[in-house]
């Protein structure tokens, strides 16, 4: 094997461990069960705090989030943060 098939095989390699390991945009639904700091749990399975969390202004101020709120949340590519996009409520 030639040196540059050895090194296109080695690119395809690394491609597939970086796209095996992606985590894609995602939506969840948690649980508002801290205010300060602020935490909120996820699907009953994990619990994120204010290092993890991006408010937007739908939830902040006026219409500020209260513990027992149930909100949806975008998980960014990558998984490192969660966007709280707004409250879930029922009709």
């Amino acid at each position: 094997m030639s040196n540059t098939q050895q090194f296109i095989g080695a690119l395809k390699q690394i491609n597939k461990g970086v796209m095996d390991n992606s985590q894609n945009v995602a939506f969840y639904y948690g649980k508002v069960i801290a205010i300060t700091p602020l935490e909120i749990q996820v699907d009953q399975r994990f619990v994120l705090d204010q290092d993890f969390l991006v408010v937007t202004s739908t939830v902040a101020g006026d219409t500020a989030l209260a513990v027992g709120d149930k909100v949806i949340l975008l998980r960014e590519q990558g998984g490192q943060r969660y966007i709280v996009l707004d409250k879930v409520v029922t009709i």
